[in-house]
């Protein structure tokens, strides 16, 4: 049996190194961001009694969660926790791992539409009665995804993989395009921009300096979000659907497919850490 050639061990190599290290990084930035996050939403009156605060709490809470998944990850591939690959731990990973990644880019969704609704003639719609409606659909909506993820996702001695035909078309056609790339991409940009635009054009207006000093960060924050949601998710919803529709002609092209998935999925992963951990540095 020949060994593996060194550009191969080289692939390995890296791939691991990157998974834990950058795996830990996005664990620690992510439960600290998503700590403080909760904290200063909770505890402050100026973001307390505001809608767009609300979701992204909701946001920074899914994230928190999110951060704690990655751990496993990074235990079951650096030290070989066999307990990590069962069939159960599978299910429950990616199941509990989609539902925090949907509902924490729902919630920012709605927050950047929340945030540039408030400066407008329809700030009525900004109550917290609807607010928490919106995040219980929500909460309802991907846990009924979720369910599904449960069924139909297993484990293979090593890997993670779908066993049904119809949820991979649903996964490679929906999920990853639309859910995960599309929609909330689409949704952040365009209202985060208005939004910024719009508190530029009231800047010079008399209204309350508490006020606008609050829209301001509010607005600031969620364009930092959306900014970090189509920087770090692109990238591999674009890469793990040509990964879908091809075929490694060889192991060198395998293992450095499998490189960039460990880049690209960790990026993604990065989405719910650093961008809240960010929204401190103010």
């Amino acid at each position: 049996m020949s060994s593996s050639s060194p550009t191969i061990d080289t692939l390995i190599s890296a791939t691991k190194h990157i998974n834990t290290y950058f795996g830990l990084f996005i664990c620690v930035t992510g439960i600290i961001g998503g700590l403080l996050n909760i904290i200063v939403f909770t505890t402050l009156k100026t973001f307390r009694q505001t809608t767009c605060a609300f979701y992204l709490t909701t946001a920074s809470i899914a994230g928190f969660a999110q951060s704690i998944i990655v751990s496993l990850r990074i235990f079951n591939v650096e030290f070989d926790v066999q307990s990590l690959s069962t069939s159960i731990v599978c299910k429950l990973r990616f199941s509990l791992s989609q539902y925090c990644a949907l509902l924490s880019l729902t919630a920012v969704s709605m927050a950047t539409i929340d945030q540039f609704l408030s400066m407008t003639n329809y700030r009525h719609l900004n109550n917290m009665r609807l607010a928490r409606r919106h995040v219980v659909c929500a909460s309802i909506l991907w846990f009924i995804q979720s369910i599904f993820t449960f069924i139909y996702y297993d484990s293979n001695g090593n890997t993670c993989i779908i066993t049904n035909t119809i949820f991979t078309k649903y996964y490679t056609y929906v999920y990853l395009p639309i859910w995960l790339g599309a929609l909330p991409i689409t949704i952040t940009t365009i209202f985060s921009l208005l939004a910024f635009f719009k508190i530029r054009a009231i800047a010079s207006q008399q209204i309350d300096i508490v006020r606008l000093r609050r829209d301001r960060q509010l607005t600031a924050m969620t364009l930092i979000h959306a900014l970090f949601i189509v920087l770090t998710t692109v990238p591999f919803v674009i890469f793990f659907t040509y990964q879908l529709g091809t075929v490694a002609k060889n192991a060198e092209k395998a293992f450095s497919n499998q490189l960039i998935y460990t880049i690209t999925s960790l990026l993604a992963y990065e989405c719910y850490a650093v961008s809240s951990f960010i929204l401190h540095r103010k």
